[in-house]
């Protein structure tokens, strides 16, 4: 079916490409109709949620509110997803925020893939807010049902012929606190953010070597953590990883050792801050990486470095135990 709408398996199977929106919308609706399911778009949705906008729900997810998760997502879609539109406006008959979706112009709106999204941001919130979320309403666009499993999904009242396809939140659903929420973490993500939009947004290396950056200051530089940043399975990025010919031990080494050949060619800057921004808990053990990259203790490779530099800066600055 794939080959069918001239979509490579490959692509879909490694996870890296990037997927014609007209033509995914259009191939939802012709396996919807082959299998003879009118709740596809749905069962589509119970297997994804808010990891699906990878290092964004990250983002998100570190955020103080629902509210401002939702909002972060709207700002930056257009960075991960083309063609599809989101906003978060209010209602003030029912006093509640519709969360709407709808295709940009030229778009099919076709049925399989509107209940998709609207699946998928239920599955999302879910995340953001906790498992006891529930909408207070769904609206469709739609006149009539496709299938009887609206309110087994979302748990709420559902209306049909309504101006957009959208959530009704509640003020209380906007208000909750994200119980996970980091600022100092949500800062570094949002410098990651920034940059890896700007510099190759889809190339999973940069992201990586980003993320590393950010993540060392604050020692929680782990495969683990950059996996969860990323949205996806530890395993999952160690193998992308691999298929490209990197390791992550190796490349955080070689990010270390870089890093701590310009740290220490500052001549006033304390090794103990130099460990800590390099992601080590111990000053030891940033001692042992040291010896091993330049087979020379921090305090022999700083001077070495300061007198390539400038030779009357190359004086003793520390104690040999450094």
């Amino acid at each position: 079916m794939l080959s069918n709408f001239n979509i490579d398996p490959d692509t879909v199977k490694n996870l890296e490409g990037v997927l014609p929106l007209n033509t995914t919308i259009r191939l939802i609706e012709e396996a919807s109709r082959q299998l003879d399911c009118p709740d596809f778009g749905l069962r589509m949705a119970q297997y994804q949620g808010l990891m699906v906008f990878g290092p964004l729900a990250a983002l998100a997810l570190n955020t103080p509110t629902v509210e401002s998760a939702l909002r972060l997502i709207i700002n930056s879609l257009h960075y991960f997803t083309r063609g599809l539109r989101m906003g978060l406006d209010n209602d003030s008959a029912s006093n509640c925020q519709q969360l709407w979706f709808e295709p940009e112009a030229g778009l099919p709106a076709l049925r399989q893939n509107q209940e998709l999204v609207l699946g998928v941001a239920h599955m999302a919130l879910k995340v953001l807010y906790g498992d006891g979320f529930r909408p207070q309403a769904v609206l469709l666009k739609a006149a009539e049902p496709l299938h009887d499993r609206y309110q087994e999904f979302f748990g709420a009242p559902v209306y049909f012929s309504q101006e957009r396809d959208a959530l009704a939140l509640s003020p209380q659903h906007l208000e909750q606190k994200i119980p996970q929420s980091d600022p100092l973490l949500q800062q570094y993500l949002s410098q990651y953010i920034g940059e890896a939009l700007q510099h190759e947004p889809m190339e999973l290396q940069n992201q990586v070597e980003l993320l590393i950056h950010r993540l060392m200051p604050i020692q929680r530089c782990s495969l683990q953590e950059v996996a969860k940043q990323l949205g996806m399975h530890k395993r999952t990025l160690q193998r992308r990883l691999s298929d490209r010919g990197v390791i992550f031990e190796e490349l955080l080494d070689n990010i270390r050792r870089a890093r701590t050949e310009s740290y220490l060619s500052e001549a006033e800057m304390p090794m103990t801050q130099i460990a800590a921004l390099l992601g080590y808990r111990e000053q030891s053990s940033f001692n042992r990486a040291c010896r091993r990259w330049f087979n020379a203790t921090p305090l022999k490779v700083r001077r070495r470095l300061l007198q390539l530099a400038a030779p009357e800066l190359a004086q003793p600055c520390e104690s040999e135990s450094c």
